[in-house]
């Protein structure tokens, strides 16, 4: 039975399913990328890159092609979204739904990093006190403890925190969660291979039964970073990958691919992690090898050493930071010296040094636990692990430190924050990657089975050129490209309006287009009708501005994105209110310009206030703008107008989200006819009506009424 007979098959058992073209042009394009992998040679003939609207239905369509290729190759298939709430529809609805449709039965399962479970031997230690001393003990919380231990001890949560029946504050969750060096294995009572009660543990082995697995971004590119079947139970060369978001990608990688940590701070952590492994109170040690231990304690002493010579070197050049950020890169800033690369090396060595040390001390104490339990020994184990943490912290950044800038593909960026902790200065040190296209090449596209890459925004008019260099697609010979034709009618549904404003949001203009944009709003925003309106600022001050200048009467009616608000939260109140026939009107920032679903009348007239440019000067992007200048790039046509024109192309994708929508699209920004690349980023958008009709939303609302 071929693909194709397979789409209509299915898609003839749901009822009220429109088949659509686009949708089955997907499921072919991955079909024919994945059934036709050269084993031999990942040359990018494995890999496939789909630009799919809004409305193709990819996620039916990567099913669909996914699960069946890779049962025929005995191949798992894993699928990576941008969020843990994507990750929830994929794994609640779409792959539920796809299953009971179509008839195919395979196990799927969700992967999430470890932070993400209760371990119950935390929550033991912290319900008694051990080891809360080491956190927090400004607030009682043992009544909340037990809540959560009695849940998990009645089988009523199954300790996934996502799916928590208490509310589980952040300050809480460091006192029953744990990381990857303070896990005891299965030297921990709570996991025994016979009769595992840990919920990490138990969701890992489910995972190996699996034939598709939902993860998200962050922690695929955890798993890439540590070689593969590290994180996730499985190698690339063992799966078949679908990166939905992929426009997303590169920067959960540049995040990703970096490190960072607090220097005084880290002096503390190191002194500690010494006097815990040799106690000189009484010169008593953590394990048996007293050789070991010594030497630990020299690395200790070595590296505690390097920070507090950079902590002091640092603080006697306090006066040269810009802002409160010194950027230590050659051709940024003249206060990098030979003594500060020297002092890098240092780290790098002494840190590394000290990791290995104290992840042989960890082995020491794990073979002791096999032979019996000793509850010191598992407490030290814990504390040493939370040590280690810090120092492996030292050493990725340090990693990111000495590496060279004439690679031609990458450059790093290292730079120092100065903080005000407690009164004392305070630096944290970090470094990155600014480009990752090499690294995904290099760790992901070179080693996995084969790819769909797929979003609703990848090119950049017709052409690929901007995304395949983000993503290192374009290091590979050949990737097979498509882009799908959108399935809805946008001349006849909806209709794109740019008002003619005599001030453009720069920053010499700033306070004149502010007046002009609140007086602009406060005529058009929907005073009266049941419909729902989103207003897209790209920075919080601007949006805070906004609301206070508007009438009262409007203010009423306005929700506002603040940095405590939750998103679901406001998105049912607009909902509740819409439905109980008032109007309502978001005002949100970024999170709200992709991802969200607004359909009908909770969204018929989207207003994008200025272009989504990045005017944040951080230091990541500051030495990126200098290394594309230095390769003889132009950066604001190669990276700052393609950034723009995808978030562009997201935000304004809130309005059509299916074939019955109607709505307007307002972009309150006149740079995009004024200036010569306004074109580009209008010749990107769908194909609204540029006919203006100052009725288009009443009518379209009556449409969707009737």
């Amino acid at each position: 039975m071929t693909i194709q007979q397979d789409y209509h098959d299915i898609t003839a058992n749901i009822d009220n399913f429109i088949q659509r073209p686009a949708q089955l042009e997907m499921v072919e394009a991955i079909d024919n990328c994945f059934a036709n992998v050269n084993e031999e040679a990942k040359d990018g003939h494995n890999l496939c890159l789909i630009e799919a609207p809004t409305g193709t239905g990819k996620s039916f369509a990567y099913i669909l092609a996914g699960t069946d290729n890779a049962k025929r190759k005995n191949k798992k298939f894993i699928i990576s979204t941008a969020t843990k709430t994507l990750q929830g529809q994929l794994y609640n609805k779409d792959l539920p739904q796809f299953i009971k449709h179509s008839g195919n039965r395979f196990i799927y399962g969700l992967a999430k990093g470890r932070s993400n479970y209760l371990c119950p031997y935390q929550l033991e230690g912290s319900i008694a006190d051990a080891g809360v001393d080491m956190i927090s003990q400004a607030e009682q919380v043992q009544d909340k403890l037990q809540k959560v231990a009695e849940h998990y001890a009645k089988g009523k949560w199954d300790g996934d925190l996502d799916n928590a029946p208490l509310f589980i504050e952040s300050k809480l969750k460091p006192l029953i969660t744990i990381d990857k060096h303070q896990c005891l294995g299965f030297q921990c009572t709570h996991n025994q291979k016979e009769n595992s009660n840990c919920p990490f543990y138990k969701n890992r082995e489910f995972l190996k039964s699996c034939d598709v697995i939902v993860t998200n971004h962050s922690l695929l590119l955890a798993d890439i970073d540590g070689g593969g079947g590290t994180v996730l139970p499985v190698k690339p060369a063992d799966y078949y990958l679908c990166v939905d978001e992929a426009h997303n990608f590169p920067s959960y990688a540049i995040s990703g691919f970096m490190g960072q940590f607090e220097l005084k701070q880290s002096i503390g952590l190191v002194n500690n992690a010494s006097k815990l492994i040799v106690n000189p109170a009484n010169n008593s040690y953590i394990c048996d090898d007293v050789a070991l231990c010594d030497d630990a304690v020299s690395k200790a002493s070595d590296l505690a050493d390097s920070l507090d010579k950079f902590y002091q070197l640092i603080k006697l050049n306090h006066n040269v930071f810009d802002n409160g950020v010194l950027i230590l890169n050659d051709y940024l800033n003249s206060a990098i010296t030979q003594e500060i690369k020297d002092i890098f090396v240092e780290l790098a060595f002494s840190s590394a040094e000290l990791c290995s040390g104290m992840s042989n001390i960890q082995d020491k104490l794990k073979n002791k636990l096999k032979n019996e339990q000793d509850y010191v020994t598992e407490a030290n184990l814990l504390k040493l692990g939370f040590y280690l943490s810090s120092v492996e912290s030292i050493t990725a950044t340090a990693d990111y430190l000495i590496n060279q800038d004439n690679s031609r593909y990458n450059a790093n960026a290292r730079w120092v924050e100065q903080k005000l902790a407690n009164g004392n200065d305070e630096y944290n040190l970090v470094a990155g990657v600014t480009h990752v296209g090499n690294l995904l090449a290099d760790k992901l596209w070179s080693k996995v089975y084969a790819a769909c890459l797929t979003s609703a925004t990848l090119a950049i008019g017709k052409r690929f050129d901007y995304v395949k260099f983000q993503l290192g697609l374009n290091l590979l010979p050949a990737v097979h490209e498509v882009k799908l034709p959108t399935g809805f009618n946008y001349p006849e549904h909806s209709q794109l309006v740019i008002p003619q404003f005599r001030y453009a949001p720069e920053y010499t203009m700033r306070e004149p287009f502010q007046k002009e944009l609140t007086l602009y709003l406060s005529q058009v925003l929907n005073y009266t009708d049941a419909y729902g309106t989103l207003v897209l600022f790209f920075n919080r001050q601007q949006l805070i501005d906004t609301f206070k200048q508007l009438p009262v009467k409007l203010q009423n009616k306005i929700l506002l994105q603040t940095e405590y608000s939750s998103n679901q939260k406001l998105i049912a109140e607009h909902k509740e209110t819409v439905d109980c026939a008032k109007p309502s009107i978001i005002f949100g920032l970024n999170s709200f310009a992709e991802g969200v679903d607004l359909p009908a009348k909770y969204c018929m007239h989207v207003i994008v206030t200025k272009l989504p440019f990045d005017t944040h000067k951080d230091p990541q992007n500051m030495v990126r703008e200098y290394w594309v200048k230095a390769e003889n790039g132009n950066y604001f046509m190669d990276v700052s107008l393609p950034e723009t024109c995808i978030k562009l192309i997201q935000a304004v994708g809130r309005l059509i989200r299916n074939e019955k929508d109607y709505g307007q699209v307002t972009i309150c920004d006149n740079r995009v006819v004024l200036k010569q690349y306004g074109s580009i980023l209008l010749n990107s958008l769908p194909e609204f009506s540029r006919q203006y009709n100052p009725e288009f939303i009443k009518q379209s609302f009556a449409k969707i009424e009737s």
